[in-house]
């Protein structure tokens, strides 16, 4: 009679990595490597929040051998060291220099490619405002193999959304959530993304959903999958 094993997958911790942006911020991130052939995403938190609050997206994406590298943004929890010394975010967001945080992203693509990452497997995403800023760096970079947008919206504190003819986009918002629904609604009707809708929450907070995780990670399983974008 066969033995049937019952061992389960035993995920290694994420790595706590720092790098420095341009600008002159400390950056902390989580870091899960890829397995051969996949790619691995840059993840971006909404205001307020920190790089946490994607664990259990991260911990699913590792199973299926997506890697990930996500992100305590510029004045938030252990990224709170700037040019002029530990601070937070709300310096820089009642100056209105949130669009400066793009950085962050920035340098988390340049410090992968020195981890050996191709261009064509650092894909983006983001949940709030840190959809947006994930928009703009995947945007500007023309092999980026696809981008998360969580919650986005046309206009975050002066972050605005951008879209690329030929990224692979996925946006997802629930209907209670108007300001990025109606955003998401558009998106669809000018068939700029897939889209996801949810039942309720913003955000990260839309993982709650079992239906809706699953739709999620089965569209970036996917889409790490594919063959990467030519440069």
């Amino acid at each position: 009679m066969p033995v049937i094993s019952t061992a389960t997958v035993v995920l290694a911790a994420a790595q706590a990595v720092s790098f420095a942006t341009k600008d002159g911020w400390s950056i902390s991130a989580k870091y899960r490597p890829a397995a051969a052939g996949k790619a691995t995403i840059v993840l971006a938190h909404g205001v307020a929040s920190a790089g946490g609050e994607w664990g259990r997206l991260t911990e699913t994406l590792a199973s299926k051998g997506i890697g990930s590298l996500s992100l305590d943004l510029r004045g938030h929890a252990d990224s709170a060291r700037g040019p002029s010394g530990p601070t937070d975010y709300s310096g820089f967001d009642a100056r209105g220099q949130w669009p400066s945080a793009a950085e962050d992203l920035r340098a988390a693509a340049a410090w992968l490619k020195k981890k050996g990452v191709p261009d064509g497997r650092i894909a983006f995403g983001g949940a709030s405002i840190g959809a947006n800023l994930a928009s703009i760096v995947a945007a500007e970079r023309p092999s980026t193999p696809f981008l998360l947008l969580l919650s986005p919206s046309e206009n975050y504190r002066g972050v605005f959304l951008k879209t690329r003819a030929g990224l692979k986009t996925l946006a997802a918002a629930s209907p209670a959530d108007s300001y990025a629904y109606v955003c998401v609604r558009r998106l669809e009707a000018e068939k700029r993304a897939a889209v996801v809708y949810a039942p309720g929450g913003h955000g990260v907070q839309m993982f709650e959903d079992a239906e809706t995780f699953k739709r999620l990670t089965g569209w970036i399983a996917s889409a790490s999958a594919a063959p990467a974008p030519s440069k």
